[in-house]
């Protein structure tokens, strides 16, 4: 039976419109796709999350979210601004005290026309440097013309001898050398005069002379100086305070690393002051040495102080809201603190304070991780790391997860 044509054409018109609302249909969800690609992250994620019976997990919905990032590099021990290093007390002083250099028994030197006879002694000049008033003592029991006494080759007396016990003969320190000194004793030579006999009889012979002892003149000790201290020091420093009489004292010489940092004579009971370059210090062990020309001191309250560039152990902020408090109490997600470090070999030790709670970090693993879910509190926080040691941080995330 042939359709009628009304119906033919109410058929097409109803094709025609369900096509029509499919195309719309797909427009309409291609343009909300295209919305959600170009919108925001956090807007897009609170569209997806929807309320809280969504059967997808938290994590899923809400992904990694950076809420502080920081690049540390060095972190140091180091919590102030200045470092100081106390030198113990010290005692200098110097004390002469006459010795004896060298001695002998008893000396003959005899001259006539057909001999003649000299004599030698030697003695040893352990420190001629500090060594004074240097003298030539003898006895003469048989004198007869002149005697001659020549001090390594020069001659330092050339004179009758009047008395059994002669002044003392100064010798002249330009004459000495350090070590062995040889002395020698000729008589006058006889000449022409064949019937002269010139001789000497010489008992009791010493060189004595004015020792000044520095042993204890002189006082090193060490400190020692880390390599941030001494990478980071823009300003450093020497006090000490000495104890001497005025007048009574020589000028003191005192030297950091073998450098010379104060050489004057101090101002007595007044502590010194004194800015030396930063360079001359070095990593590891240094030595302070107080050297005293002369007198006594008593050196105190020494110390070596380093002013810092900068602040080693920075706090790092971050904010929570109170929303983001009441998902993490919901367990929608966790704080989370992150660490990567430069090296996966050495041994890592420091106290993290998080909003003034503590927690200890002890590993190699060139990464850290700690839930700080127990540890934020609504508003600003703040994180702390404080090494046993210096310690190279890569960077420091605080991530929702």
């Amino acid at each position: 039976m042939p359709i009628p044509p009304t119906r033919i054409l109410s058929s097409k018109k109803a094709q025609d419109t369900s096509s029509s609302a499919a195309t719309l249909i797909a427009v309409i969800a291609l343009l909300i796709i295209f919305y959600l690609l170009f919108i925001p992250p956090s807007f897009r994620d609170q569209i997806l999350e929807g309320n809280e019976s969504t059967t997808s997990t938290n994590s899923a919905i809400i992904g990694n979210e950076t809420i502080l990032r920081a690049t540390p590099g060095t972190l140091s021990s180091i919590s102030s601004q200045e470092m100081q290093h106390t030198i113990p007390s010290l005692t200098l002083f110097s004390k002469k005290e006459s010795k004896i250099l060298g001695t002998t028994a008893s000396l003959a030197v005899r001259s006539t026309i057909f001999s003649y006879k000299n004599a030698s002694m030697k003695f040893n000049m352990a420190d001629l440097e500090n060594t004074d008033n240097v003298l030539l003592t003898f006895t003469d029991t048989d004198t007869k013309g002149n005697l001659i006494i020549k001090i390594n080759g020069n001659e330092i007396f050339n004179s009758v001898v009047t008395s059994e016990n002669p002044e003392p003969i100064s010798i002249d320190k330009s004459k000495l050398v350090q070590g062995e000194n040889v002395i020698t004793l000729e008589p006058e030579r006889a000449g022409w005069r064949f019937w002269r006999v010139n001789r000497h009889n010489l008992g009791r012979m010493q060189v004595t002379g004015d020792v000044k002892d520095i042993s204890r003149q002189k006082s090193m000790n060490v400190f020692v100086i880390t390599a941030t201290e001494r990478e980071n020091a823009k300003r450093t420093i020497l006090r000490f305070l000495p104890d001497c009489a005025t007048g009574k004292v020589g000028k003191l010489n005192v030297l950091i690393n073998q450098h010379s940092v104060y050489y004057s004579v101090p101002d007595c009971g007044t502590t010194a002051i004194i800015e030396f370059a930063t360079d001359i210090l070095r990593e590891g062990e240094n030595t302070i040495v107080f050297d005293s020309e002369e007198g006594n001191y008593i050196i105190d309250m020494i110390s070596i102080s380093s002013e810092m560039k900068t602040q080693f152990q920075p706090a790092y902020y971050f904010d929570i809201t109170s929303g983001m408090i009441q998902d993490v109490r919901n367990s929608k997600y966790s704080i989370i603190l992150k660490m990567t470090f430069v090296d996966s070999t050495e041994q890592k030790s420091a106290k993290i304070n998080i909003n003034g709670r503590e927690t200890n970090l002890y590993q190699t693993a060139s990464t850290y991780t700690k839930n700080l879910n127990d540890y934020i509190i609504e508003g600003n926080n703040a994180i702390k790391i404080v090494p046993d040691t210096s310690l190279e941080v890569t960077s420091i995330e605080v991530l929702k997860q």
